[in-house]
């Protein structure tokens, strides 16, 4: 089962009973959300997560060794989105590009569960916003979370159901916040499986394009995705009505 970010935040919160996220599954975007890797305050990219296959190793003693002289350098720490991977979204002239960076290293680390890694890559923050994003990663890994990265079909999904959603629905101020909760949805309908969310406007639109079955208990929305293909299902997913906008994306390695 996948949860949304909101869910995840809940649980490490203490909002919510920890126990409730144990075992879950969260989108790779969630994971950068929760872990913030954009600043609050204007939005800017705080920190680049290494990826550990960029040193030709997972293991933990041949990364240190790899990037332990560049660990804590702030201007090393500054060029990051050069050597994580990273996807850009292309809006046409609807609105401002979009890239997404560490969708493949976030979900490695995690799955893999190599903390020395992420440890690695926030090094050139200050001492108490690496204390709270090292606690906020050990709550993943104690609770056995699982990372799916982002695939281009669930892009495809995602910026389809995108441009079908501005057609019924504004959506939130900052776009980012839409996209993101539509890559999160979509990421549950490419790997058909079912997700708890709390966004009840995007949660019961993604579900009726998806032919997904919805339960509501309390503040989340159950969506199970995992049912057999519907006609309308598979005609939405072939559509790709967002190339007639001129929307496009790509998937960059970085320099590995």
């Amino acid at each position: 089962m996948i949860v949304d970010t909101q869910i995840i935040s809940y649980c490490y919160s203490g909002h919510w009973e920890p126990h409730k996220a144990k075992s879950s599954e969260i989108s790779a975007v969630t994971a950068a959300e929760f872990l913030l890797f954009h600043t609050r305050e204007n939005g800017k990219v705080d920190y680049y997560v290494i990826n550990p296959e960029r040193y030709g190793s997972r293991h933990t003693v041949a990364l240190i060794d790899a990037y332990s002289e560049h660990a804590g350098n702030l201007k090393w720490a500054k060029m990051g989105a050069k050597r994580t991977d990273s996807i850009i979204i292309d809006f046409s002239n609807d609105f401002q590009p979009y890239r997404i960076f560490g969708n493949s290293s976030i979900t490695s680390i995690i799955n893999e569960k190599n903390i020395e890694a992420f440890k690695l890559s926030i090094s050139h923050l200050d001492k108490g916003k690496q204390k709270k994003l090292k606690k906020k990663m050990e709550f993943l890994l104690d609770n056995d979370i699982r990372c799916h990265n982002l695939t281009e079909s669930s892009c495809d999904i995602a910026l389809d159901l995108f441009v079908k959603f501005q057609e019924r629905i504004t959506p939130k101020e900052n776009i980012k916040n839409t996209v993101n909760d539509l890559l999160i949805l979509a990421t549950a309908i490419d790997k058909k499986m079912p997700i708890h969310t709390m966004d009840k406007v995007l949660g019961e639109f993604a579900a009726n394009e998806h032919a997904g079955s919805i339960s509501i208990e309390s503040e989340v929305i159950a969506i199970d995705f995992s049912m057999k293909d519907s006609d309308k299902a598979v005609k939405t997913r072939e559509s790709k009505g967002y190339i007639n906008r001129g929307w496009s994306y790509s998937f960059i390695k970085g320099n590995f």
